[in-house]
């Protein structure tokens, strides 16, 4: 496609028309409509979690497990709130550059930092979960292969994770290689 056609192209794009006060509305942080639903799903999770802890140390047995185990365990349920919050902050302070390249790299390395504590919160709740909820437990052959199968899933889980973290950097990474040094 020649430049003359996408210039063509992006004049002919009708662009919704929005007032100046309604795009202030939006870059602001309460009612930016990605960041509030960033946060509603925050407040979700934080419920779903705080309502568990609440009820572990009667319903799983958490009373009768070592103190150790219980912190190891409230440690790694707090790695999936971490992760949100570091989500929501992330997205809140996207680019500050006025050049595209340099915002992107700055995307980029940002995003491997999350992308990193993204596999490693999630390799440290599931590791967390299973030593809470086998820990002084007599295992049996049965319970060995749900075990075996509990971790295969993980592994699997761990896998596509890591290969859309990788899909995503890639991408970005090619982006900013294609830009032509001025």
């Amino acid at each position: 496609m020649e430049i003359d056609d996408l210039k063509s192209d992006w004049n002919a794009i009708q662009s919704i028309p929005k007032s100046e006060e309604t795009l202030l509305l939006m870059l602001q942080e309460n009612t930016h409509p990605v960041l509030k639903s960033i946060r509603k799903q925050i407040l979700i999770e934080v419920g779903g979690w705080f309502f568990f802890l609440l009820v572990y140390y009667s319903m799983f047995d958490g009373a009768e497990k070592p103190l150790w185990v219980n912190l190891v365990l409230i440690g790694t349920l707090l790695l999936p709130i971490l992760h949100s919050i570091y989500g929501y902050y992330y997205n809140k302070y996207l680019a500050n550059d006025s050049n595209v390249k340099m915002a992107l790299e700055e995307l980029y390395n940002r995003l491997q930092n999350y992308a990193l504590f993204s596999i490693v919160s999630r390799v440290g709740f599931v590791c967390g979960l299973l030593l809470f909820f086998t820990y002084n437990i007599d295992l049996t052959t049965t319970k060995y292969y749900s075990l075996a199968v509990i971790g295969v899933v993980f592994l699997i889980q761990l896998f596509v994770l890591f290969r859309i973290w990788n899909k995503r950097l890639k991408r970005i990474r090619e982006t900013i290689s294609s830009f032509v040094i001025d």
